[in-house]
């Protein structure tokens, strides 16, 4: 069978952003190195350098589906002309779906906002709140407070904390815990039921 071209390339460039991933969660971004990443993928750190150029770069190329899934939701709301319960369960699948990232590089004093603003990496939040706040101020407040629940839900500690000393970063929101999480932003945010 023929290989594709550039299939080990992409292959190895996924098994870097997720080797990275599993690092920056496990230590966070300021405590992993680029030699930690190139110990941990058993290559070098030149082989490295060849599909990322920097640790930024890896940051950026990790946080790009997030964005691209913020995005997306923000392009949903406008062609709904508003938003709707089951938009608001999909941003919360959204977060969800990339928890341990979202709580370790919100957690990490050394992602700052202009590390990530330097290539856009705000905008989809920016977009995010200005989509959920409507336009007078009672709608901006509703906005702001349903995304600070719908993130506090997200990264906030576990549930049972200290009865399960195993945690590891990586836990996410039960099915019971997104239904709870939608049905309050949707209620802070005077939504219909859905």
């Amino acid at each position: 069978m023929a290989r594709t071209v550039g299939s080990d390339a992409e292959q190895t460039r996924r098994r870097i952003l997720d080797e990275t991933t599993a690092l920056f969660v496990e230590r966070g971004y300021a405590g992993t190195s680029i030699r930690d990443i190139s110990e941990r993928l058993g290559m070098t750190k030149g082989a490295l350098y060849y599909h990322f150029t920097s640790k930024e770069d890896l940051l950026h190329a990790i946080v790009a589906p997030l964005l691209n899934g913020l995005r997306a939701f923000v392009e949903d709301v406008r062609d709904a002309g508003t938003v709707r319960a089951e938009l608001v369960r999909e941003l919360v699948d959204l977060l969800d779906a990339n928890a341990p990232l979202v709580r370790s590089l919100s957690s990490d004093p050394a992602v700052s906002r202009s590390k990530l603003e330097g290539r856009g990496a705000g905008a989809p939040f920016t977009e995010l709140a200005q989509i959920l706040s409507g336009t007078d101020d009672s709608d901006a407040l509703r906005g702001r407070c349903a995304m600070g629940l719908i993130f506090a839900s997200v990264i906030g500690p576990p549930q049972h904390q200290g009865l399960d000393d195993s945690d590891d970063g990586n836990r996410r929101l039960t099915e019971p815990e997104k239904r709870f999480v939608t049905a309050a932003a949707v209620a802070v945010l005077a939504l219909p039921a859905p």
